[in-house]
């Protein structure tokens, strides 16, 4: 812990030196601005066929760019070749470096682009600036000791990894399920919703079939209640099915799918459907439009599609559940 905030303060002073005119920049050939901060170290200059390992920071303008900040996350790994022609990047550097040495470059957004794919904002025009700080941590001559300390490193930063993706996966389905809501008020506030639900209680009636309403407007029939585990929100399901387009009776695809519940991963009518059975038990889904495909239907449907599913509930676990063919859903 002591060595990544040393090595924090380090590139924050770098930092502020650059964001207060202190730094003299040379260029490169290609016409990288740039600025080297020797290491008190004896350590020989950088050679092709080396791999270094180093710390980066990237800022646009004077704003961090957290995506690109290894301090405390996983290190850079490059090996060191001759290049062909200028990149306009830190590697055009490399042989002037050495091990503990640090380097900050400056690339102009409108240079950047006639170079390379750039790491930028959308709204980049020229003018603006990013501005790269690399510290070189270590030097490997040897390419298996060079991957050694990459996978020791990637064990290392597995947690925080899997953490961040926890984080942006509860983020993305706390937006989606924003989304839907909105969605939902706009409908009912058209009337859709009401229309919807008129029509498939017109549909049900014809037919004789006494299902229950469950949810937003979820029609369930259950042939068979199922004896294994109830399935519950957050619980891992498979379900085999069969799908209907309920205007025409056609079979649009049936297959198994397995999945985690009330996560938003399948339509909404799945989502609130499945929830009164138990595990082995069977039956049908009748679900409106606005629960199905909603506007977005798939081929062959029309926008508010009204669908049919008969489900069979193959499994419920508290643990994801694997399988090979994943359907649209």
């Amino acid at each position: 812990m002591k060595r990544i905030n040393y090595l924090l303060v380090t590139i924050a002073v770098l930092s502020l030196a650059v964001a207060c005119n202190k730094v003299t920049y040379k260029k490169t050939k290609s016409g990288l601005a740039y600025k080297l901060f020797p290491s008190k170290g004896k350590d020989s200059l950088l050679k092709d066929g080396q791999i270094v390992k180093f710390n980066y920071t990237i800022k646009f303008n004077d704003s961090l760019m957290d995506r690109f900040n290894s301090y405390g996350k996983m290190p850079g790994y490059v090996k060191i070749q001759k290049l062909e022609k200028p990149t306009y990047d830190f590697q055009e550097l490399l042989p002037l470096l050495k091990k503990g040495d640090s380097v900050v470059t400056v690339q102009m957004a409108d240079s950047l682009m006639k170079y390379q794919a750039p790491i930028l904002p959308p709204n980049a025009k020229k003018g603006d600036r990013l501005i790269m700080t690399v510290k070189i941590l270590e030097v490997f001559s040897v390419d298996s000791v060079a991957l050694a300390d990459y996978n020791k490193e990637v064990e290392r930063d597995r947690p925080r990894q899997e953490k961040e993706q926890q984080a942006e996966m509860a983020r993305a389905q706390k937006e989606q399920e924003e989304m839907r809501k909105k969605e939902e008020e706009e409908l009912e506030k058209s009337g859709e919703v009401a229309k919807e639900l008129k029509e498939m209680d017109a549909y049900l009636a014809a037919k004789k079939i006494n299902a229950q309403k469950t949810g937003k407007g979820t029609y369930v029939t259950i042939k068979e209640q199922g004896t294994g585990a109830q399935a519950a929100n957050d619980k891992y399901v498979n379900v085999k099915y069969s799908g209907r387009i309920l205007r025409t009776d056609s079979v649009f695809q049936s297959n198994a799918y397995a999945f985690q519940l009330g996560r938003g991963n399948v339509i909404r009518g799945w989502d609130e459907g499945l929830l009164l059975f138990k595990e082995g038990g069977k039956g049908t889904l009748y679900i409106p439009g606005f629960l199905a495909y909603g506007k977005n239907p798939g081929p062959g449907s029309q926008p508010f599609e009204a669908l049919i599913f008969d489900i069979e509930l193959l499994q419920v676990s508290d643990s994801a559940i694997t399988e090979q063919r994943q359907p649209r859903h």
